[in-house]
């Protein structure tokens, strides 16, 4: 194979793998690199024919080796690494673009790096491993499907780890509601760096987190904190959803993002229209035709959404969450609750199992 040729073979397979690729000499230093440079590992081995490929598992990941042979005689080698899933598939990639198809791969293992731990692995208590390899698939399952902006995915993963919640609630003992409020936290972190990689501004996710940081330290028992969870989780998946699909205009956008931001205050149509860069009617035209309501029953009912959070998860008095979305008459608040709700705030606060999203 001629230097022009591995080269371009070490880019091809550095982008289809992400991973970074390079052509070593026999003493394996860096003849041309396709990726990020690093310090290799310590090989204790290297491939000595074709159909070989020496595979180092590092505290990095997984290290690939394979040799490019001239006739008996090794002429160099690749080195992909470090490779954090599905290692195997890619050592078959490498040797059969390297010409040795027609023999059976020989993924050799070269060294397995331990780390130093002062903790005892050999501890179980009552924990199962199976059920813990399970749990953390289903955890892996809620980011991915927050990061795609899929609900349905996030309830799927969500119904089957809040299976295994016991064995987290008994982690501190006799204080169940100090466990489940540091679950939450650490999930409301979770759902947001899933939903950062799904191209979500820094901005508005500090808001969500903010918002639910909030809403789980003012928790005071353990029958909503289900229902939490669900809502923080979809709201991420939402918000990623949104972004992937939105099919509103420039200006509508524009107006849309200033209510979320500004609810809680007085907010009239020629203030909005202002921020949109727009006239007040034609605005006002826009609006409807891509929601399906006007400005203010779109204001409306995000207040009311916001108020159903506060009376859920954080009691106060109803003229404190009244004014504290952005209506200053309690009375017209309470009406405008039971036309979007079906019952008014008092029941719906003393309600067992309310629908928190809507």
């Amino acid at each position: 194979m001629k230097s022009e040729q591995e080269q371009e073979l070490v880019v091809a397979l550095s982008r289809i793998s992400g991973v970074t690729v390079r052509r070593c000499d026999t003493d394996l230093n860096t003849v041309f690199i396709a990726g990020d440079d690093g310090d290799l590992p310590e090989f204790n081995k290297l491939p000595a024919d074709s159909g070989e490929c020496i595979r180092a598992i590092t505290g990095q990941g997984d290290f690939l080796v394979a040799g490019i042979f001239n006739a008996s005689a090794v002429a160099g080698y690749l080195v992909a690494g470090p490779v954090t899933t599905h290692s195997w598939s890619l050592a078959r990639v490498i040797i059969s673009a390297i010409g040795a198809s027609d023999q059976p791969l020989a993924l050799i293992e070269d060294h397995v790096k331990v780390a130093n731990l002062d903790v005892d692995l050999a501890k179980r208590d009552s924990d199962n491993d199976a059920q813990i390899v399970k749990a953390y698939r289903y955890q892996n399952q809620i980011m991915d499907a927050i990061t795609r902006g899929d609900r349905d995915g996030v309830k799927h993963a969500l119904t089957g780890i809040l299976g295994e919640k016991e064995r987290f609630l008994s982690r501190i003992p006799n204080r169940r509601l100090r466990s489940t409020k540091n679950i939450l936290f650490v999930a409301n972190t979770a759902f947001r760096i899933a939903a950062e990689r799904g191209n979500i501004s820094p901005v508005v996710l500090d808001r969500i987190s903010s918002h639910y940081s909030q809403a789980i330290e003012q928790l005071f028992s353990l029958k909503s904190e289900e229902q939490l969870v669900l809502e923080m989780a979809t709201q991420y998946c939402d918000v990623v959803a949104a972004r992937r699909n939105n099919q509103y205009s420039v200006k509508v956008n524009r107006a849309l993002q200033f209510i979320y931001r500004h609810y809680r205050e007085p907010l009239n149509l020629t203030g909005i229209a202002q921020i949109a860069e727009s006239s007040p009617g034609y605005l006002s035209r826009r609006f409807k035709q891509e929601t399906g309501e006007t400005i203010f029953e779109f204001i409306n009912r995000y207040r009311i959404r916001m108020s159903r959070v506060y009376l859920r998860y954080q009691p106060k008095s109803m003229m404190d969450v009244a004014f504290g979305v952005g209506f200053n008459d309690v009375t017209y608040f309470n009406r405008v609750f039971k036309r979007y709700v079906g019952m008014t705030p008092v029941a719906y606060m003393r309600s067992s199992e309310p629908t928190v999203n809507g």
